[in-house]
């Protein structure tokens, strides 16, 4: 007995220590801001839902860690005020930081890609809790078995997952369903499986109600992926009337982005279009949001 008591002594111990050392190595490198201004955002315009996708970047970068980068980054969700944004790269700590900033406005769905939750990483969507109703959600993993938790297929380098919400406006009765998914990174044979069996769940989920899938895919507008997803909906940056183009993936540098365009992209059903589509570059005293610019649509629902 006595020994077991030592024992969780010493447990406890490293736990506070541990969070302790936690607490300090996320401070390291943290950059005073003078002010957090974000500017340049488009007005909503009126009967318009704004949706967002935002891969938040999983991992610290120099100075651009996820501490900087978080501070940006809430101040960008509060400035363009999504009716639903969809997240990739989203870890446990991401989701806290959302949850404290936001918590108040924003409810979210979705389940972690992996078994091991520490670690993983989530697609989840956020959405206006108090403008929204929740129907129905879920999440699926885009594999040979999708309603199987944790698996992956055709070769993929990690679980890849796509979790989902059909939103009912409670004062205009308009729904929506929200997908977000974050395709591998490796293979191109691997993304268009996992395309086949996103679009073949998104059109059984959906029907032929409105549909705004949003992501990181992993691939370019020349690819067998973006091709899939043109079949079945419509990139809204091409049907705005407010338009914006260019690359997504920043590597931190505004001026010299990867060139080769966007591997982010915001889907819509055929028939909803779109009033503006932006790429959201903002940049607070060096520190990005992300090493990818989120992108954002206001959309008129069919």
């Amino acid at each position: 007995m006595k020994k077991l008591k030592i024992l969780l002594v010493i447990i406890v111990a490293v736990a506070v220590v541990g969070f302790a050392a936690y607490g300090i190595y996320t401070q390291i490198g943290a950059v005073k801001f003078d002010e957090i201004i974000i500017d340049g955002v488009p007005e909503k315009a009126e009967g318009t839902t704004r949706v967002m996708s935002f891969n938040v970047r999983c991992a610290n970068d120099g100075e651009q860690t996820i501490t900087n980068r978080g501070k940006v980054a809430m101040e960008m969700l509060e400035a363009y005020a999504p009716d639903s944004f969809g997240v990739q790269e989203c870890t446990p700590r991401w989701k806290r930081m959302l949850k404290r900033a936001l918590g108040d406005k924003y409810a979210c769905v979705g389940k972690a890609r992996d078994f091991f939750g520490l670690f993983t990483e989530y697609s989840s969507i956020y959405y206006l809790k108090d403008k929204y109703k929740l129907i129905d959600s879920g999440t699926f993993w885009l594999s040979e078995t999708p309603d199987k938790p944790y698996t992956k297929s055709f070769d993929s380098k990690c679980c890849r997952i796509a979790s989902w919400a059909v939103l009912e406006n409670k004062e205009t009765g308009e729904r929506y369903t929200h997908i977000n998914t974050h395709l591998d990174h490796v293979l191109d044979s691997t993304r268009d499986a996992q395309m086949e069996v996103l679009i073949k769940r998104v059109l059984e989920i959906a029907g032929e109600g409105n549909v705004v899938m949003t992501g990181d895919f992993n691939a370019y507008e020349d690819s067998s992926v973006y091709a899939v997803a043109c079949e079945s909906f419509l990139d809204a940056k091409y049907i705005a009337k407010n338009t914006d183009e260019g690359p997504t993936f920043t590597k931190y540098d505004t001026k010299k982005p990867d060139g080769k365009g966007a591997i982010d992209f915001i889907f819509v059903s055929k028939g909803i279009e779109a009033e503006t589509y932006k790429i959201i570059r903002n940049t607070v005293q060096g520190i990005y949001p992300s090493d990818h610019f989120p992108i954002v649509a206001d959309i008129y629902l069919k």
